[in-house]
């Protein structure tokens, strides 16, 4: 700490301690040689703070913490207490270096998880020419190279071999990631083998990095209520308490025999030990520290306002494809009506999901390529919102998706059941069913223990989604969930949130990953995304982040929000409970200006001390991650 403190300030502050124990001391000076040395020592520590007191006073129209030091020290000064007159300032300003200290570690926690952004990027011209040029210059599509031990910077496919790239930066995993031709990299990355080329993805402003960077930004943009009340309650607070402290001062005017001095010296205490520094600091500190500690294991909480719904979160719902499951599907059945052929239906499904970016299309459009379907030029393509899709293929109108889409279409109700349990593709065409295909999607790595986790916590979890229900009740009985909706549509999703938050005491997050989640996320108490994959307005409307979609790090966030919460609290109840003693002793005569100094300046020492333990709990180090 004290390397970070300039010259200046050193020089400043042992002058005036030197003075101040001079003083204490009742050194055999020279009173005038005395005299001027206080006010040395007194303009070397006070005059920032009597300029920031009285610039606030004139031009904001309020009393600040400031306001309060320097009162009590004018107080001290006409009373003759010239040695507590320079402690109140000197240990005021320790505090004040203390929490730029505390607040720069704080910050630098976060910030070092986004120094990897490069400022050069190497692009590859036609020519095959090396150029360095800035991020914001490069455009998709071209193709850019990323040396040995360098980070990545834009988004981009790999165009040769393989990759170990150390993502800890933006996960929070310990172990490299191995990517393979054709696989898209993060950008934010670093490069831990041979130098590899990659072709851009995304432009600058759309990167994994720079939405990193964003998402902090709107961070320490949100304050949580705690937070927000205690800059409220300083702003009101001061004026109180100086109205208290004049209050105090002129009862020798209201009680015979009673002395100025002794209840002016009363006043100063009261001024000095009123002083919100260690609320106002140590409450956002400890939102910040904890801001901190979630965003290294690879989760960002846009501000502190989130930490707090998230730390009383009494339920869970998630959505299931991409979220609770791969969204990696595969054909397991296929259902060929009277009339038809399984190559007609390939064809017509093909088409159509060739338009889409639905995991479910694109595990058919996938299949279909792998097994060498021909595919038609469809026409006039239109999606129905959660129930398919329709468009012409060779002058015939072709309609493909859910099972009560079909029906519709068809005016049937006796289509062919599978006896697979899985995600139904249904055709049509000019009205009459072809056939479908059976899909199977298997949760994601960590499902049954993240779901495990959260009933550990306390948290009821609740798995909303669009498909049938057979489906969701395989998914929900080999994974543990609590309650389940089927069939639902974007706007159903959106009213069992809401129906969910109709219980008072409930506080309802939601873990989506796709556009059509976007209105759940926003609807809910507390939205969670799934990032790495996840749609770019899903992770909008959200109010957290998962960088890799490892649903297990969503309860290692929740355990870090209530850990943060509770801290915040202590320092709260800590403050409160001890200024307010000291207060009472001080008002009774019983506390001096010396406990005074301590209920300001050594409280916030303890509660910034207690706020930076927010910073321990998780310990990042480059390539790892150690909780």
């Amino acid at each position: 700490m004290l390397q970070s403190i300039d010259l200046k300030t050193k020089i400043r502050l042992s002058f005036a301690l030197i003075v101040m124990l001079m003083l204490l001391l009742k050194l055999d000076i020279n009173s005038y040689l005395k005299l001027a040395l206080f006010a040395l020592a007194y303009v070397a520590v006070a005059y920032e703070t009597v300029i920031a007191a009285f610039k606030t006073l004139f031009k904001r129209f309020r009393m600040s913490e400031q306001f309060l030091m320097s009162v009590a020290t004018f107080g001290a000064i006409a009373l003759g207490d010239y040695a507590e007159a320079l402690a109140v300032l000197i240990f005021y300003e320790i505090g004040e270096l203390f929490e730029e200290y505390a607040s720069g570690r704080s910050h630098k926690e976060i910030t070092s998880l986004i120094a990897l952004k490069p400022q050069i990027v190497r692009v590859i011209d036609k020519d095959g020419n090396e150029l360095k040029v800035k991020p914001r210059k490069v455009k998709v599509g071209q193709t850019i190279r990323v040396l040995a031990g360098e980070a990545v910077a834009l988004d981009g496919t790999l165009k040769n071999g393989s990759a170990a790239v150390d993502m800890s930066a933006l996960t929070g995993e310990s172990e490299p990631f191995l990517y393979k031709k054709g696989e898209e990299i993060p950008s934010g990355g670093i490069n831990m083998g041979s130098v590899i080329e990659l072709t851009v993805t995304k432009d600058n402003s759309n990167s994994s990095i720079t939405r990193l960077i964003e998402l902090i930004e709107d961070a320490a943009a949100n304050k949580s209520k705690p937070e927000a009340l205690i800059s409220r309650f300083a702003v009101y607070y001061t004026p109180l308490v100086v109205t208290c402290a004049i209050i105090l001062a002129l009862v020798p005017l209201f009680v015979a025999g009673e002395s100025f001095s002794d209840w002016i010296e009363r006043a100063l205490v009261f001024l000095v030990v009123s002083c919100p520094c260690a609320l106002v600091l140590s409450v956002p500190l400890s939102f910040f520290g904890g801001l901190g500690a979630i965003s290294k294991i690879g989760v960002m909480v846009k501000g502190s306002i989130h930490i707090e719904t998230l730390s009383k979160l009494t339920v869970l719902a998630l959505d299931k494809t991409g979220t609770i499951t791969q969204g990696k599907f595969k054909p397991a059945d296929f259902i060929v009506d009277d009339g038809s052929s399984k190559s007609e239906l390939l064809s017509c499904v093909y088409a159509l999901e060739s338009a889409t970016t639905h995991p479910i299309g694109t595990a058919i459009v996938n299949y279909c390529k792998i097994n060498g379907v021909e595919l038609k030029k469809a026409e006039a393509i239109h999606e129905v919102s959660g129930y398919g899709i329709e468009g012409i293929i060779d002058g015939k109108k072709v309609a493909v998706g859910s099972r009560e889409f079909i029906e519709k279409i068809t005016s049937r109700t006796d289509l062919d059941q599978s006896n697979v349990i899985g995600t139904e593709v249904l055709a049509a065409v000019d009205g009459r069913f072809i056939g479908g295909i059976v899909l199977n999607d298997e949760p994601k790595a960590g499902a049954l223990e993240f779901f495990g986790s959260l009933k550990s916590l306390g948290i009821t979890s609740c798995m909303i989604t669009g498909d049938k229900e057979s489906v969701a009740a395989n998914i929900a009985k080999r994974l543990g969930i609590e309650k389940y909706y089927a069939k639902m549509l974007p706007e159903d999703k959106l009213k069992a949130v809401k129906d969910l938050k109709t219980k008072s005491t409930a506080v309802v997050g939601f873990v989506g990953d796709g556009i059509n989640d976007a209105p759940v996320l926003a609807a809910s108490d507390v939205g969670i995304a799934m990032g790495q994959f996840g749609s770019a307005s899903a992770v909008e409307a959200s109010d957290v982040v998962v960088m890799n979609d490892d649903l297990r790090k969503i309860p290692q966030a929740i355990s870090l929000a209530r850990r943060t919460y509770k801290l915040a609290m202590q320092n709260i109840v800590f403050v409160i409970a001890c200024k307010l003693l000291i207060l009472v002793l001080g008002a009774m005569g019983i506390a001096g200006i010396w406990v005074a100094i301590f209920g300001d300046v050594g409280l916030c020492v303890l509660a910034v001390l207690n706020a930076m333990r927010a910073l321990t709990w998780v310990k990042v180090k480059r390539g790892g991650t150690i909780s």
